[in-house]
């Protein structure tokens, strides 16, 4: 089964970041988290990364959605 971090950080790389480095750069910008966070989620695989809720929280208020949607969104 895999960790509540790990579906959380598969869902936002494919579903709303993308694969390109550009794609990164401007998720970056749009969400206003840190470009360096973002390769942190791309690359959740390879890097363990555990997402904070408060990164997580600037993102849905960047798309306005509520965490209650997100986790909806990712059925959980």
């Amino acid at each position: 089964m895999k960790d509540l971090y790990d579906i959380i950080c598969d869902f936002i790389s494919k579903e709303w970041i993308g694969p390109s480095e550009a794609s990164a750069r401007s998720f970056a910008n749009n969400h206003d988290i840190d470009e360096k966070t973002v390769r942190r989620i791309k690359d959740w695989k390879n890097s363990s990364y555990k997402i904070t809720l408060y990164t997580l929280e600037k993102i849905c208020s960047s798309r306005n959605i509520t965490l209650q949607e997100f986790f909806r969104l990712i059925k959980r």
